[in-house]
């Protein structure tokens, strides 16, 4: 009855948040599914063969990073900007970050083409994972500009309150992506049986007609997102400096946390190079009990930016502490899903030695119990404090605590305890715990809250 009754008193909250989290929850399932899958068959070709796409994607994830805290930063305000209905200004300011996406996308599929071995020898020096990131690398670099462009429309269309015609995008490039893994990675209908090669080039495929998908979509299906050439390039220096106050805080925290997310990587692969196996797997597999978080935290940014751009501060406190509390709800029921499937997802990678299968089962506990303090995080960080205009605190939060406790953490466990991987696992986890802490005070404090338009 209590339920009943609290729904019905925020009705209209929850038709929102459904209308926008579930499009890009479900966008970020068959993402993540999709990935695992193209893990498991990377898989049959051998353990070295996952590392390589592993650290290969890694050097793609940094790009992925940068360009995420630029249109989140734009986020900020396209969000508010969308409550006052203000699209012109949407526009302009997703013409800027989509200009400021092409050149860093030019710049990194230039090196992954020219120097791709000394981009994978930052991760591994393992010779074999060398050779095969870099066949990989080369290939799959060329789908950057079109993942930039097409990332930066899909934020667009989020912002508007229209994410199902990105997510139907996503669905159908990555299905694709998944057929032409299976035919050219294991050489079916007479097509040759080309590998880790051959993974690179249904990512390059799937990835142009994915942006085909997005733009169709933004200038056919709406009238919100179609903006003209003209009004793209119409760059106002006010707007940018203002946005650049907000939104370089958010792509230093990307960028930063990036480069954090990588060192992990390079940590892992202090221990061995099963070690970077099992956590490409183990993240595979966590980002699909993650989804509702990525849901959740957008929605966040989209609904509480909103409320703030009509000038309704207290109702976006109110809606802030609602989203913390079906953070948690979610967070629990995610991490008691994900203990139950471990012993279906290691059935999936049966050919691996036991040793490794049980290490995995271990690290996936840990990331189990770690995903409640990740669903408060991310709606914190990357929704509320965001959707407020709060960068700056949001990247000391996200920055100190990831390089102090995690990253710093982690290399003096390897380096001079020689820590397995369960250890490691366990201090990655206990950096979310922190967080979350230093996060609760801040939100509970109302100093993030700020109308920016």
């Amino acid at each position: 009855m209590k339920l009943m009754k609290h729904y019905r008193q925020h009705a209209s909250f929850y038709r929102d948040l459904w209308i926008i989290a579930l499009p890009i929850a479900l966008q970020q399932l068959v993402t993540s599914s999709l990935n695992m899958v193209d893990t498991l068959m990377v898989g049959r070709v051998g353990v070295d063969a996952v590392a390589a796409v592993g650290v290969s994607n890694q050097y793609y994830f940094l790009l992925n990073m940068v360009m995420f805290g630029i249109y989140s930063g734009g986020m900020v305000y396209f969000a508010q900007y969308w409550g006052k209905k203000d699209l012109r200004n949407i526009h302009r300011l997703l013409g800027f970050t989509l200009v400021l996406g092409m050149g860093l996308a030019v710049l990194f599929t230039g090196m992954a083409l020219f120097i791709p071995e000394q981009i994978i020898r930052i991760f591994t020096n393992d010779q074999t994972v060398m050779v095969l990131g870099a066949k990989y690398l080369k290939i799959a670099a060329l789908s950057y500009p079109f993942m930039i462009l097409s990332f930066g429309y899909s934020m667009g269309l989020r912002a508007v309150e229209k994410p199902k015609f990105s997510m139907i995008a996503s669905v159908i490039a990555l299905t694709l992506n998944t057929v032409l893994n299976i035919v050219l990675i294991f050489g079916l209908f007479g097509c040759p049986a080309l590998g880790v090669v051959g993974a690179a080039i249904a990512t390059l495929v799937s990835r142009v007609v994915e942006f085909i998908l997005v733009l169709g979509f933004a200038y056919l299906k709406t009238d919100t997102m179609n903006p003209k050439l003209s009004v793209l390039l119409s760059f106002d220096r006010s707007l940018i400096n203002k946005l650049m106050v907000t939104s370089l805080p958010v792509v230093i925290n990307e960028c930063f946390w990036g480069l954090g997310t990588t060192a992990y990587m390079v940590i892992y692969g202090m221990i061995n190079v099963e070690a970077i196996s099992i956590m490409n797997i183990v993240n595979s597999i966590f980002n699909i009990f993650f989804i509702a978080a990525i849901g959740v935290g957008n929605a966040s940014t989209v609904m509480l930016g909103k409320k703030l751009g009509a000038g309704e501060k207290e109702k976006t406190y109110k809606e802030a502490i609602l989203f913390l509390k079906i953070g948690v709800v979610l967070g629990v029921l995610s991490g008691i899903l994900l203990v139950m499937c471990i012993p279906v997802m290691l059935r999936l990678y049966r050919d691996f030695d036991f040793s490794t299968l049980e290490t995995m089962a271990y690290v996936l506990i840990i990331f189990a119990i770690g995903l409640t303090f990740r669903f408060i995080n991310i709606i914190n960080i990357v929704g509320i404090f965001r959707a407020g205009g709060d960068t700056k605190y949001a990247m000391l939060l996200e920055l100190g605590i990831l390089w102090s406790v995690g990253v710093l953490g982690t290399f003096i466990a390897v380096k001079y305890f020689r820590a397995p991987l369960i250890v490691v696992a366990m201090i990655v986890q206990f950096e979310e715990v922190v967080k979350v802490l230093l996060g609760i005070v801040r939100v509970k404090s109302k100093k993030w809250i700020n109308q920016l338009v």
